[in-house]
């Protein structure tokens, strides 16, 4: 359970990803020890991870894609367990509705797109099938918001 203190280090955090002990201690009132002990718990709990935000299109990928999977209840976790193995996929989960899985995909272009969905999705067992749609802009990616 999460106790006052921490949620004060992470209001700090989302406003900054990157904010130093000493400006965590100067927003929270702990001292410079006590907030790396509770950023070392949160972390070790799972509560607190970091992740890394890029312009893809610096590393040659062009092409995001949308996937919607219709997968067959019985092969639900094996082809979520397969999806995030997949280095073209940054983003999967499991969902209700008609599809019932949701993967966000990067490729360099169309050709490797085309050539991942037929040899890679489509080897996949339980995979009835799948819609996809191209990214044509992102507009807001996680929860930074920039000049905040």
């Amino acid at each position: 359970m999460l106790e006052e203190a921490d949620e004060a280090l992470l209001a700090v955090l989302a406003r900054d990803g990157r904010a130093s002990l000493t400006e965590l201690q100067a927003s929270t009132g702990l001292s410079e020890s006590a907030a790396r002990r509770r950023l070392d718990r949160l972390r070790s709990t799972g509560v607190l991870y970091l992740d890394v935000q890029f312009d893809n299109e610096h590393f040659g990928n062009d092409v995001v894609a949308m996937l919607w999977l219709t997968v067959a209840p019985a092969a639900l976790a094996d082809v979520g367990h397969a999806l995030a193995s997949h280095p073209e996929v940054r983003f999967a989960a499991a969902t209700t509705g008609r599809a019932n899985i949701v993967a966000a995909t990067l490729h360099p272009g169309t050709d490797d797109l085309y050539t991942y969905l037929s040899d890679k999705i489509g080897a996949l067992d339980g995979v009835r099938s799948v819609e996809t749609a191209l990214t044509l802009r992102e507009v807001k990616q996680l929860a930074y918001e920039p000049g905040r």
